[in-house]
């Protein structure tokens, strides 16, 4: 039996899981720039924040484990794929960006302690070490996040929120750099660096475990309970993007010397509530932080204890957790620049592994459509993050400008699309194979 009150707490409990660093750091900056685009600018940043998680989120539910959507490709590209996807979610980026988050967004606005490396050693050790013993059990992590934490986070938000609404700071200024020809486009990539797509692959498999332990398996109870507790959380998530937007859009007054949008979102709140505002403020940041590095590393330990069965998962909650307070202290800003090219690589192929999964029924040769289609997606993928960190020569852009959508920064939609027709009709013309359940 899985109640009204079971739901709103697994619907909570995603909505934390979700809500990290990425979730409050980037929309004030990206609105800021969007200027009075600030509101199609949120609505890309939705579609890949949001809606896209959404999907994953049920998909992998569905199947159980993330790692299951590739069962098509070959072994090693699969392999290669997950574990690059685990370490840049967990320990050698995103949870170290959370930890480095929660030390100069969180604590060091508090005025303890002067911003230096021992401190900040000090704060990430034991930020994530009292983070990891939620992770201990996983039953308590769960209950903790969903019960506790999460409406307390809630509560801050809110309080934020209407104070945006009521009173904003400043009048809204014209966009700037992409987004005064690409806003929507540029809301699409933004996006990209909640890496809640990636999130979802990770989180899916949470949720399924949270359902199996109240002896909930049945594909059609677990899309049913997915969908409904999902929506609670993209709902939240959704409304406070556009909150978020709408700040950064309002912020000129605090924002001509900030670095990150965890800056114009600090000086935001402490411009509304003064004192009062900086303890709001790091009482979201740390609460936001804390929910999305337990849920993160648990899954990513429940990721690498399969490979190893003598390494169970409490020993890589350890070791992911250790590996995360040293990878922290390169910093948050040195983390923030490298956080685009990163997903750039690797975002078209987790989308791809969730699309590809509903057509997979129609395939007669799935193999050669995952192959092939993962193949381009790969290709693409590696022109953008090249094109990023400025690595193209002028004759090879010449040729890549001219494809459709490129110069908005997802120029691998379109080859994507297309080698998945070609290959989903080329492969249905072949003779069909023995195929691997997707659900084994």
């Amino acid at each position: 039996m899985f109640s009204t009150k079971d739901m709103l707490v697994l619907g909570m409990m995603v909505f934390a899981l979700f809500l990290g660093a990425g979730n409050i750091i980037f929309p004030p900056m990206a609105g800021y720039h969007s200027g009075t685009d600030w509101f199609s600018a949120s609505l890309g940043f939705i579609v890949t924040g949001v809606v896209l998680p959404f999907l994953t989120l049920i998909t992998v539910a569905v199947k159980g484990r993330g790692e299951r959507l590739s069962v098509d490709l070959p072994r090693w590209v699969s392999v290669t794929f997950w574990v690059a996807l685990y370490l840049i979610l967990g320990s050698t980026f995103a949870m170290p960006r959370v930890t480095n988050t929660a030390y100069e967004l969180g604590f060091l606005p508090l005025g303890f302690v002067e911003k230096s490396t021992a401190s900040h050693l000090i704060f990430a050790f034991v930020f994530n070490f009292v983070s990891m013993f939620f992770m201990l059990k996983q039953g308590t992590m769960i209950s903790a996040i969903g019960k506790f934490m999460t409406p307390a986070l809630l509560f801050l938000l809110v309080a934020v929120g209407i104070a945006v609404v009521r009173t904003p700071l400043s009048p809204i200024n014209e966009p700037i750099n992409q987004y005064v020809d690409f806003a929507f486009f540029s809301g699409i990539v933004d996006g990209y660096q909640t890496m809640d797509v990636l999130s979802a692959m990770a989180f899916g498999g949470i949720v399924a475990r949270a359902l199996a332990s109240r002896g909930i398996t049945s594909p059609q109870d677990v899309v049913v309970i997915t969908i409904k507790a999902g929506l609670i959380a993209v709902g939240l998530l959704a409304a406070l993007y556009i909150c978020l937007f709408y700040l950064g859009a309002t912020s000129d007054a605090v924002s001509q010397t900030a670095t990150n949008g965890g800056q114009i979102f600090s000086r935001y709140v402490d411009a509304l509530y003064g004192a009062l505002g900086t303890w709001l403020m790091c009482g979201i940041v740390l609460l936001a932080s804390m929910t999305t590095f337990v849920g993160v590393t648990s899954a990513c330990a429940d990721f690498f204890a399969t490979f190893n069965p003598r390494l169970d998962y409490r020993f890589w909650v350890v070791v992911s957790t250790l590996l995360t307070t040293i990878v922290s202290t390169f910093g948050l800003d040195t983390l923030l620049r490298v956080t685009i090219p990163v997903l750039l690589l690797i975002y078209p192929t987790t989308v791809a592994l969730v699309f590809l999964q509903f057509a997979r029924r129609k395939m007669r040769n799935p193999r050669f459509t995952y192959g092939f289609t993962v193949a381009v997606l790969v290709v693409m993928s590696a022109f953008d993050t090249l094109n990023n960190i400025g690595l193209l020569s002028e004759n090879v852009l010449a040729v890549l400008h001219r494809m459709p959508l490129f110069k908005e920064g997802i120029g691998w939609l379109l080859p994507g699309v297309i080698a998945f027709i070609i290959s989903f009709v080329a492969g249905n013309m072949r003779p069909a194979k023995p195929q691997p359940d997707a659900a084994a």
